[in-house]
């Protein structure tokens, strides 16, 4: 009988072996130290089969049902076998050591192996509930002394994890004070540094690496060292000391290249702008990207599941406000690369300056009134050529001018014969599509190639007043920033009220505009800096657009929001709701808009079903205003004061049907950058409102409801709101509606929960 109880012992220390080595690649992480990881695993097995080799059935069957409970897949297979083998033990007579070892490692690598449950260290607390009463039945089965030398052993253990974990709890709050003052000072001027004001920021720098090297001092020294063996202990050291080593670099890089980013050098002077002065900011912006992509790659590394609130909570914000600066100087590197050729060091640049006018809307905000052709040659600007664009039209229908493309472009629009309506050429909710149209036409007038085509609309206009100062219109007095855009949507038709007055109003702007020209290709502007303020907002919200038409510029503009692209859906949702101006008159400066989209979701199958209402509310009147405001093309019919429009929704989704006013209507279906769209007419009269409901249907990529959104640049901003219901069992996670604010935002995601 003792032989066999000392085979059985060794073959249960030979399982624990191997089981130890086992579990030594399972992958766990209980330090986030690669040395120290797989030993303790390989510890744990071993510790567990030697106990399971002398505890009671009961705690190893517990283990097993435990193991197997949580299991997916593969793991299935080993936590199938413990089971089996645990129920059979706990049928034998007398227990068998090497038997209950086998079940053991079976059922710890299992645990080992667990997938990702719950909140992050749930499957930690569930295997620590497993084993508990294994540990306990075995200590139980131990002699009186060899019990006492082991709970004394446990003890002591975690007596050494305190004293070790100690030194990093002491320095963490000593150092809490230097790191929060250098977060703070950092913040500022990532922020400063990211604006281009260096002055500031530099002082900034060098105090907050300073701070962050201070708080490295304490933290990153021999007697915090020994924490990195302690568990959940050694993540918090490992957070800690990176997030401080990562924040002391870029600190300390950025501050040596800080005096070398100074946008406000970036100054047009006498028409023009220094292009030596641009490329030398590229050697200090791409030294601070490297040192930010650095820091965000560490703090990446350095970020555990198993971090402390007040550990995680300054790592993510430090990481993105590291996220926020390395975009915005990325992009600024980026420019200063394509700037040079943009600014014609590689040969002269014609670029079209399309004035639009959202009082008589298009599909890319409104029609277009006025060109500018600007030349740039090594950075100095000159205007070409300028004026009205309405000429145009009847010298490209008498040379019968023809549109190639695009070709959704023309299978929409080409019933209304842009190529012979020149300021009809902006219809297309997306800039590019109508870049390549503008290209085509402008060519065939006679005029050099164009190599890109810059939009503005009345409010960057008064931005860009803002900067240059104010010009006179003769009988429209002085415009500057705060009143061009109100003369230009409306007061100029107020003032010039007949047909027989319309010629002078075009006199006056164009004098107006001939001013600004003048400033813009001999004058001087506000350093980059200030330039940007004033007229980032109106690239924000689509009142700015530049399309170039060389494609190694174009992700430039695409990432600095200056593309005017119609969004891509990238397999979610879209809506688009465009109307245009069909009673050639400018009343819809007098247009409001509210769109409201509810939405039913099914998450797991991607089923969509939306009712968008749009109700458009005419706030004109009948009389008192000119007649190029509320009159109509000859022959219309319509009331003076209505507004007829060209309503489109674009969509992905399959239309179910619409109604006008409680009436069906039926909607004509085209595809159209990658969507479909579905358009009527409706006229709504003066002081009034209508009301139209689009039923849609369809499928998307399941998960998360992503709606991509394009808001049509408008003279009164929509009010647009969402709200996604998703199918029974499911809740979403967060606000169920979205309601865009005033400027453009392109998408919102919806995330949801099964209940």
């Amino acid at each position: 009988m003792k032989a066999r109880g000392g085979r059985q012992t060794w073959l249960a220390l030979a399982v624990a072996c191997a089981a130890a080595g086992a579990a030594s690649l399972a992958g766990c992480h209980p330090t986030g130290t690669a040395v120290v990881d797989p030993l303790y695993s390989a510890v744990l097995a071993g510790v567990v089969v030697m106990a399971a080799s002398r505890s009671a059935g009961g705690p190893l069957l517990w283990l097993a049902v435990v193991a197997a409970a949580l299991s997916r897949g593969l793991l299935l297979v080993p936590a199938a076998a413990a089971l089996l083998l645990a129920f059979g033990s706990t049928w034998r007579r007398r227990p068998s050591p090497a038997l209950n070892a086998l079940t053991a490692a079976l059922a710890i690598e299992v645990v080992l192996r667990w997938p990702s449950v719950g909140f992050h260290g749930a499957t930690a607390v569930v295997a620590t509930a497993a084993l508990a009463p294994l540990f306990v039945s075995a200590v139980g089965s131990l002699s009186g002394r060899a019990r006492r030398a082991a709970l004394f052993f446990s003890g002591g253990v975690l007596i050494v994890a305190v004293i070790l974990a100690l030194p990093l709890f002491i320095e963490g709050l000593s150092s809490r004070h230097a790191v929060e003052n250098g977060v703070a000072k950092a913040r500022a001027a990532l922020h400063g540094v990211s604006a281009g004001d260096s002055q500031a920021a530099r002082q900034q720098l060098v105090l907050a690496a300073a701070d962050f090297g201070s708080a490295r001092g304490k933290l990153d020294t021999w007697w915090t060292a020994g924490t990195r063996i302690v568990p959940v202990a050694s993540q918090q050291r490992q957070a800690l000391v990176e997030g401080v080593n990562a924040a002391e670099g870029v600190a300390s890089t950025t501050a040596g290249a800080a005096d070398l980013i100074d946008y406000g050098s970036l100054r047009y002077k006498d028409g023009g702008i220094d292009l030596a002065a641009i490329e030398a900011l590229s050697a200090p912006l791409a030294s601070v990207n490297s040192a930010l992509a650095h820091a965000s790659t560490d703090l990446a590394r350095a970020r555990s599941g198993w971090d402390l609130a007040p550990i995680s909570d300054r790592t993510e914000a430090l990481s993105r406000e590291i996220t926020q600066a390395r975009s915005t100087t990325l992009t600024a590197e980026m420019a200063v690369k394509a700037a040079p050729s943009m600014l014609g060091a590689d040969g002269t640049r014609h670029y079209f300056v399309a004035f639009i006018d959202p009082a008589e809307s298009r599909g890319l905000g409104g029609l277009m009134v006025w060109y500018g052709d600007l030349a740039v040659t090594n950075g100095r600007v000159t205007l070409e050529s300028y004026g009205d664009t309405p000429p145009f039209g009847p010298q490209l229908a008498s040379m019968g001018a023809r549109l190639t493309g695009p070709p959704d472009y023309l299978a929409r629009y080409g019933q209304f014969k842009p190529q012979d309506s020149f300021i009809d050429v902006t219809y297309a909710p997306d800039l590019p599509t109508v870049a390549d149209v503008i290209a085509q036409l402008y060519s065939q007038l006679g005029h050099p190639p164009i190599d890109g085509v810059m939009v503005l609309d009345p409010r960057s206009l008064a931005s860009l007043v803002s900067v240059t100062g104010p010009v006179s219109a003769p009988g429209l007095g002085v415009l500057t920033g705060s009143n061009t855009q109100g003369v230009l949507d409306k007061g100029q038709y107020a003032v010039y009220q007949t047909e027989a007055d319309q010629q002078a109003r075009k006199e006056a702007l164009n004098q107006a505009l001939a001013q600004a020209s003048t400033r813009l290709t001999s004058g001087s502007m506000p350093g980059a800096r200030a330039f940007f303020q004033e007229l980032g907002p109106d690239v924000r919200d689509g009142d700015l657009m530049f399309w170039s038409l060389y494609p190694q510029e174009q992700p430039l503009l695409e990432r600095a929001g200056l593309a005017g692209q119609f969004p891509n859906r990238a397999g979610g949702d879209l809506l688009s709701v465009v109307t245009q101006n069909a009673a050639n008159n400018k009343i819809d400066a007098y247009l409001h808009r509210t769109i409201s989209d509810q939405v039913s979701y099914e998450p797991a199958t991607g089923q969509v079903e939306s009712t968008v209402e749009v109700t458009l509310h005419n706030s004109a009147p009948k009389s008192g205003l000119s007649d190029q405001v509320i009159g109509s093309y000859p022959g219309s019919g319509l009331t003076p004061g209505s507004d007829e429009l060209w309503f489109s929704i674009y969509s992905p989704l399959a239309l179910k049907g619409a109604t006008v006013g409680n009436k069906a209507i039926e909607l004509q279906a085209t595809p159209e950058l990658g969507v479909e769209t579905y358009s009527g007419y409706v006229t709504v009269p003066p002081g009034g409102q209508e009301t139209i409901v689009v039923h849609l249907a369809g499928r998307v990529d399941r998960g998360a409801y992503h709606l991509a959104l394009y808001q049509q640049p408008t003279v009164v901003a929509d009010e647009v709101s969402v709200r996604v219901s998703p199918a029974r069992g499911w809740t979403v996670e967060g606000a169920p509606v979205w309601r865009p604010p005033t400027e453009r935002v392109p998408s919102h995601s919806f995330s949801f929960k099964h209940n």
